[in-house]
């Protein structure tokens, strides 16, 4: 990622505000494309002006920061966030949607930046998938181009493949073999009729003697198999 981060600040605070905005102008990988203070036109920047990273106070005045997050992610899933707060209460929150860091006030510049630092790490290797090889597929008469990035599983299901997209499920003819011998590393078969995206995975469960793979953002699940389990999470921290 050799051009310049796109940042935005979500905060309705103008003292915190300008002292966000004095430690990110000087920095020349970073580039603040806008500061906010309510959650409505934080949407609106996201689906505009595709930000890299939103640093957001997780107190907002309209709204709770977690749940605009949650939507700026429906809107683009790829985006980097950092929250800001005066309390510890929402950090497990915050992390468990995948924050980059969560930072409290009053902030501290070398702070600020050990997570910037961060930030960028994690949009360089994003942009690496993003460059990646598309998947093929045909459907009926009409052939598809998906994002390996943008895949989150894939399941057999009958005769039929599907694959779990952010956009919409795919079905084709192939067979998930087939697929799979197409993909990546980030790729893992977790169970003979399930392939994942292991950059996505939230968090597996164990629900009677069936383990789950959860994905974030995302409602549906793949089934994992027991014996590939510590497999994958050794796959899932490689990536």
């Amino acid at each position: 990622m050799n051009q310049k981060i796109k940042v935005v600040i979500a905060e309705d605070n103008t003292a915190a505000q300008e002292i966000l905005m004095s430690f990110i102008e000087p920095l020349d990988r970073f580039e603040l494309v806008g500061v906010v203070n309510h959650a409505e036109k934080l949407l609106e920047l996201t689906a505009n002006i595709k930000p890299d990273l939103i640093i957001a106070d997780i107190n907002m005045s309209q709204q709770n920061g977690i749940d605009v997050i949650r939507s700026c992610l429906e809107i683009n899933p790829t985006l980097k966030f950092i929250f800001t707060s005066a309390s510890k209460e929402h950090a497990v929150k915050a992390f468990d949607l995948n924050a980059v860091d969560y930072m409290l006030k009053p902030l501290k510049k070398e702070r600020l930046y050990v997570a910037l630092e961060r930030a960028k790490n994690l949009l360089v290797n994003t942009n690496q998938l993003v460059n990646n090889p598309i998947l093929t597929i045909k459907m009926d008469r009409t052939s598809y181009f998906i994002h390996f990035f943008n895949i989150i599983f894939i399941e057999k299901a009958d005769r039929k493949t599907i694959i779990h997209t952010f956009d919409q499920q795919y079905e084709t003819n192939d067979s998930l073999d087939y697929i799979f011998q197409k993909l990546d590393s980030r790729f893992y078969r977790t169970h003979r009729s399930f392939i994942a995206n292991t950059t996505l995975i939230s968090h597996i469960t164990l629900e009677g003697e069936t383990y789950f793979v959860h994905f974030r953002n995302y409602p549906n699940h793949a089934h994992l198999s027991k014996l590939q389990k510590n497999q994958l999470i050794k796959a899932i921290s490689e990536n």
